[in-house]
């Protein structure tokens, strides 16, 4: 396997491996949700806007479907939050933070969160009363909630440390690609020389 291939293989395990932690994090989120909020003043649900293929994307498109829409929406006694929640290593996209910038004017309150519990969490910030006892855990600081997704995000020690590593593995990667091509070019230049030399004897 190329260098090449190891880092595409390496970068599809890694998106993999969020999008798990993304559905798990949002399947606890959507037990939180039914267990806390009050059915009497707030309306919740999650929002589905991924294209199952490429042709419904056109027809929804056609149909006015954003891309960008946040996991969760809440209506609660009249405002509306809608909560972004993502992995360990998520971030917005572009697409989110444009959805953002114009949901804001309206009155809405976009928040983002790395897990289930931080969601709940910014739920309570937003001013939602839970129907039931709920004590505020102890959140890291890279669960969120994030109120602005352009600030830089603090990270989870696990996903630092792997940044770091692969940002090795890519200097060593540059470097092997410098070393291999002054080798080529050392040894195109000493094969001119001896052609030149050749030339010269029979001469």
């Amino acid at each position: 396997m190329t260098d090449s291939a190891k880092v595409e293989s390496f970068a599809v395990r890694q998106r993999r491996a969020s999008q798990r932690q993304e559905w798990t994090e949002q399947t606890k989120l959507a037990g939180l949700l039914a267990k806390y909020l009050d059915p009497a003043c707030t309306f919740w649900t999650a929002l589905e806007n991924k294209p199952i293929s490429r042709v419904s994307g056109v027809f929804q498109k056609r149909r006015g479907v954003r891309s960008g829409l946040p996991d969760v929406y809440v209506l609660y006694r009249g405002k509306s939050i809608f909560l972004e929640l993502k992995s360990r290593r998520g971030v917005a996209s572009k697409a989110q933070k444009q959805i953002r910038l114009e949901m804001q004017p309206a009155g809405a309150v976009w928040l983002m969160t790395r897990s289930a519990r931080a969601a709940l969490m910014a739920l309570h910030l937003a001013g939602v009363v839970f129907r039931r006892h709920w004590k505020p855990p102890r959140l890291k600081p890279w669960e969120g909630p994030f109120a602005d997704p352009n600030e830089r995000l603090p990270q989870a020690p696990d996903v630092a440390a792997q940044r770091r590593a692969a940002r090795r593995r890519a200097a060593r990667r540059r470097w092997q690609l410098q070393q291999a091509n002054r080798a080529r070019e050392t040894a195109k230049l000493a094969a001119d020389r001896d052609d030149a030399a050749g030339d010269d004897i029979a001469a």
